[in-house]
């Protein structure tokens, strides 16, 4: 875990980016969204690398038609067209958490492996007096039984700072919970606008 204890270091250049082909202009990020069912081929794909700068691009698959791996992208995320916003969310390793984690290190994850799969969990419940218990049980709920976890990036957005007792016993649930023979794991953390919530958000590598 890197523990980022200080935000005053502001990037204008977003971490990720969804992009979408009938985009005016593309604006500037290190990580490249797009999603596979749009129509992109590989020059296009190495046309949006070109313009955003992007340092990778990482595909958001969102039905069932297996997009085939360019040698262009770095790797695939497999989601609900409901969640795209989200999973570009999580990818979006910006400064502003108490653990952090750099491009880098998702660079290096789909280097691990190429296909991941999203899943999330999302409690807002003033009344929820286990909020962080419930939100890692549902979340583990979630994985397919007997799936042997290769890779998992793994954040958590709440609406205020969580103490490390808490960061703390997501990653020792994670870790009890999740079947892995060698587990290659990132964990960040961010603030979240809305009030008395909490959601973890994942990509694994599919690997049974």
């Amino acid at each position: 875990m890197k523990y980022q204890l200080d935000d005053s270091y502001i990037d204008d250049i977003s971490n990720a980016l969804l992009y979408r082909p009938n985009m005016d202009s593309y604006p500037l990020s290190f990580i490249g969204c797009f999603i596979t069912s749009d129509n992109w081929d590989e020059k296009a794909l190495k046309e949006l690398k070109k313009k955003s700068g992007a340092y990778f691009l990482v595909g958001l698959q969102i039905d069932d038609n297996e997009f085939k791996c360019l040698d262009i992208i770095e790797g695939i995320v497999k989601c609900q067209p409901e969640d795209v916003n989200q999973v570009v969310k999580l990818l979006d390793i910006s400064p502003r958490g108490l653990i952090g984690i750099d491009v880098n290190d998702i660079k290096n994850l789909f280097k691990r492996e190429k296909s991941y799969k999203f899943i999330q969990t999302h409690i807002a419940n003033a009344f929820e007096t286990d909020m962080i218990k419930n939100a890692a049980n549902e979340l583990v709920g979630q994985f397919p039984k007997n799936l042997n976890i290769k890779g998992l990036l793994l954040g958590m957005e709440s609406s205020e700072s969580p103490p490390l007792d808490t960061i703390s016993y997501i990653v020792a649930f994670i870790a009890k919970n999740v079947i892995a023979d060698e587990l290659y794991t990132y964990y960040c953390t961010s603030i979240s606008d809305e009030h008395e919530s909490f959601r973890l958000r994942a990509i694994y590598a599919e690997d049974y």
